[in-house]
């Protein structure tokens, strides 16, 4: 699991600050009452954005670099990418297949 958020600042953010429980294990957040990953994640301070650029001193990447090597219906997205979205999902249109790497989009 990979998380992308460049907008939130960490301290109000415990997956992006890395202090939510990571790697907890099948059933290991059950008493968690909060953000809890029972899978590994790893926290990244980058924007999705329709082309890689540094804007207002945020970086940018773009989705169909973060499907890159990866296999038909391997990943799962889920975007908020405060307003860059629609941009991103036009890229991804042109790509039938980056496409068919994603299983689900959200």
């Amino acid at each position: 699991t990979r998380l992308y958020d460049c907008f939130i600042p960490p301290k109000l953010s415990p997956p992006i600050r890395g202090s939510a429980p990571n790697k907890t294990g099948k059933g290991g957040c059950m008493s968690e009452g909060g953000h809890c990953y029972e899978d590994q994640y790893e926290a990244y301070r980058i924007c999705l954005g329709p082309e890689a650029r540094t804007l207002n001193r945020r970086r940018y990447e773009t989705l169909l670099s973060h499907l890159e090597n990866r296999g038909p219906l391997s990943t799962h997205v889920k975007i908020d990418t405060e307003g860059t979205e629609w941009a991103v999902l036009e890229t991804l249109l042109d790509s039938p297949w980056d496409q068919e790497k994603i299983r689900t989009l959200e």
